[in-house]
């Protein structure tokens, strides 16, 4: 925090104050100084939002440790129920200034879900996570896999596709519609971003399209109920209608985020697909790229 203060001092003796020349006051012309001085306010009101978030989670899991231990332990997939030390822990550490992860593996199904503290959010405290998230930190270039996601559909030219949340993170929306693909994304977090005619942000939207299919990307680990958006992404789909979902959380990977709330391993997928409604027609892993491929039956 201490930081902070200095630099923010520094940029208005720069700037604004005309302070002792520094290197890079001497580097910036007179037009480019507000320029500077708006990017440099970004970095810290960033690096502000780092400690308010590491900050809120050191307090959560203080008033975690407070609370008794917990005699019966439910996965959050399938509702099986039995005492914590039949369910395998698995801790890592976020990156993302979230601490420790405590996640549990259901001895039936063979999810590993959690954190507990994460799955505990409402459906409001979890959209504030994502929005101060995508303040501070952006992801990676995602359209390779989304590409290689919609094509697992075997799509068809006169029919229409979703990229169900589609981010800012790819291009897979605008390269397949330049492609002469009829594609759009479906983005309801207005923090994630993505911007166009192209992107819709409502079911009501998605139901006027009428899609044929749809595809995602590092999407079914973060649902907080994967079951239930099944569902409703079913609903949207004619009978036969395909889904294409590429995650490499069907494995325990990328573990190293608070965000990612679900590892479908083993019978998990079938039995997730058959909560939902859902046929699974097939599952590939092809190295990095790991794809469940569902039909509306």
């Amino acid at each position: 925090m201490r930081s902070v203060v200095r630099r923010l001092r520094a940029i208005i003796s720069n700037v604004l104050l005309g302070g002792e020349e520094t290197d890079v006051s001497a580097a910036v012309s007179a037009a480019d100084s507000i320029a500077y001085m708006k990017a440099a306010l970004i970095e810290i009101e960033q690096e502000l939002l780092r400690h308010q978030i590491s900050a809120k989670w050191e307090l959560m899991h203080r008033m975690e440790r407070l609370q008794p231990p917990e005699r019966q332990l439910t996965c959050a997939l399938c509702g099986h129920s039995g005492p914590p030390e039949t369910f395998a822990q698995l801790d890592s550490t976020c990156i993302f200034e979230g601490g420790k992860i405590s996640r549990h593996q259901c001895p039936k199904c063979e999810v590993i879900f959690g954190s507990s503290l994460m799955m505990s959010l409402s459906k409001e405290e979890l959209s504030n996570e994502y929005e101060w998230h995508y303040r501070v930190f952006s992801e990676g270039d995602s359209t390779e896999q989304e590409l290689r996601a919609f094509h697992a559909l075997n799509p068809e030219r006169d029919k229409k596709y979703v990229n169900w949340g589609s981010g800012a993170w790819s291009r897979s929306v605008e390269v397949l519609r330049a492609g002469g693909w009829q594609v759009f994304g479906y983005e309801p977090h207005g923090s994630a971003g993505g911007e166009g005619d192209a992107i819709l942000r409502s079911l009501d939207e998605l139901v006027a399209i009428k899609p044929s299919g749809i595809y995602s990307n590092n999407v079914l680990e973060h649902l907080r109920h994967p079951i239930d958006e099944l569902k409703t992404m079913s609903s949207l789909l004619p009978t036969g209608g395909m889904m294409s979902h590429a995650t490499p959380c069907f494995e325990y990977r990328f573990e190293f985020t608070r965000f990612h709330l679900f590892f479908f391993l083993g019978r998990s997928r079938h039995i997730l697909a058959d909560r939902a409604g859902l046929k699974m027609v097939d599952y590939v892993v092809d190295g990095d790229f790991m794809n469940l491929l569902l039909a509306r039956p």
